[in-house]
């Protein structure tokens, strides 16, 4: 057997140990005997999701399900957050993001906007960064982003004249993948993650965090990000100065040919929906119900039709995360939220009175773990249930907690550690850079990443969101 297949069956057993472990323990004054079958539940899921036993997905549904089994708590209870509107608001902001996709309109948007950029490689590596954060928001799957943006950065790099795997290469590879991925955390629209970490926070806080206000209080880290990479970029790299061909963009945006009647009306329906998520708190109507009657828009006018409704929409994803923030339901009701409060908050509440210790420690503990945790979606979900209840008592916002966890979890020290990055690396077939020449962009994102908290803090403190 291979290290795949003894990994899976140490997982299995690991979990199924440890689970009936935690289950059968004699329950604490505050908690149930369900309780700890509850914990015993979780316990076998995340186990599972750091041994990639099964898919994500399958372990999330086994655990709702679980729940439910062993008489833990009630149905509704178990599978009561695939009713939210959170939810709903991420399986309509997917669709979205596939009508943007298989249309053509984000990589004629992307070359329509390159053309106004210096052809030289600076130019071309601002050009990259600013286009993908202007287009980062309008899909929600950083996974697709990188699939269709990689062939791109390629194109241009072998258009410049630069050799495979050379500095200038990598640099524009980069410059690609920080754009149009790694600065997703700006938007909450930018990867499906965003609406994750809105899921995992108590409930009398979503309403506060519209599309407008997430990125209102994200501005200074946005800021730092885009200085801070493209002088990385430029420093790290240093390639031979090149230009690109005269008119290539244009070139390509020809072969494209004319705008299609699809291109046209998901630009239209795009903008619409973007504007009403912008003015939320002016016209009061809910992202979620302007999502879903895009999305209705856009099925009705059969831009992609119910094969690829069936087939592009990541279902699997989206079963995953309904499952997953499912936890804010269950803990409450099982107590297990006042219990952990009892037991480990007097060691985190008084870390997190010092927000620059906390930032520090927090980021770095994230990038030692993901050296085992394999899934973003996992540490996000271990770290965002451990930290997030505590961080009111402490003074401070939850959405702080769960944005320094979605920003920290964004590494590719080794490559497995980034489904992301793989897309993209492999979608330029492999040959374009070595891992090895863009891991020091993982670490200079890692340290901008702190400096961008550091000068949020006082930010945050301004607006209120840090007592």
């Amino acid at each position: 057997m291979n290290r795949n297949t003894w990994r899976k069956i140490i997982g299995s057993v690991l979990g199924i140990g440890c689970g009936l472990a935690v289950a059968y323990q004699s329950p604490p004054d505050s908690l149930s005997i369900q309780s700890m079958w509850g914990l015993g539940i979780i316990t076998w899921a995340i186990i599972n999701w750091i041994f990639d036993v099964l898919p994500e997905y399958v372990v999330a549904m086994l655990m709702c399900s679980g729940w439910v089994v062993f008489d833990v708590v009630p149905f509704k209870i178990a599978f009561e957050q695939f009713s939210n509107t959170n939810w709903w608001l991420l399986l309509s902001a997917l669709g979205l993001g596939v009508a943007v996709s298989t249309s053509g309109l984000l990589q004629r948007m992307t070359l329509y906007v390159m053309r106004f950029f210096p052809a030289t490689y600076k130019g071309q590596v601002l050009g990259l960064l600013i286009t993908g954060v202007g287009i980062a928001p309008t899909i929600p799957s950083v996974t697709a982003k990188a699939a269709i943006m990689a062939p791109i950065s390629l194109a241009m790099s072998d258009n410049m004249g630069y050799q495979h795997r050379s500095d200038g290469a990598a640099g524009l590879f980069s410059a690609m993948y920080a754009g149009f991925v790694s600065s997703c955390p700006i938007f909450v629209s930018a990867s499906f993650m965003g609406y994750m970490v809105i899921g995992f926070l108590p409930p009398e806080y979503h309403a506060q965090f519209t599309w407008t206000y997430w990125l209102f209080c994200t501005i200074p880290w946005a800021l730092i990000f885009l200085v801070g990479i493209y002088f990385a970029l430029v420093l790290l790299y240093k390639p031979e100065d090149k230009e690109t061909e005269p008119g290539f963009f244009a070139k390509q945006l020809t072969s494209l040919g004319p705008m299609s009647k699809n291109e046209k009306i998901t630009l239209i329906v795009l903008s619409v929906t973007l504007l009403f998520w912008m003015t939320e708190l002016v016209h009061g109507i809910s992202s979620t119900l302007v999502a879903m009657i895009s999305l209705c828009v856009l099925l009705g006018f059969n831009i992609y039709g119910r094969q690829d409704f069936r087939q592009k929409i990541p279902w699997d994803s989206i079963i995953f995360i309904g499952g997953i923030i499912n936890l804010g339901s269950v803990l409450p009701y099982l107590n297990i939220d006042k219990w952990m409060g009892e037991a480990i908050g007097p060691y985190i509440i008084p870390l997190m009175s010092n927000p620059y210790l906390f930032v520090i420690l927090l980021t770095i503990t994230i990038c030692l773990v993901r050296f085992v945790f394999v899934s973003m979606i996992a540490t996000l979900t271990i770290f965002a249930t451990l930290l997030i209840p505590f961080a009111a008592q402490a003074g401070i916002n939850p959405w702080i907690v769960g944005f320094i966890i979605l920003v920290s979890i964004n590494v590719w020290i080794v490559n497995y550690q980034n489904s992301s990055y793989l897309t993209a690396y492999y979608a330029t077939g492999g040959y374009m850079v070595k891992h090895s020449q863009v891991v020091k962009m993982s670490l200079a994102y890692i340290l901008i990443s702190l400096l961008g908290f550091f000068v949020c803090i006082p930010y945050w403190k301004l607006i209120g969101l840090i007592c």
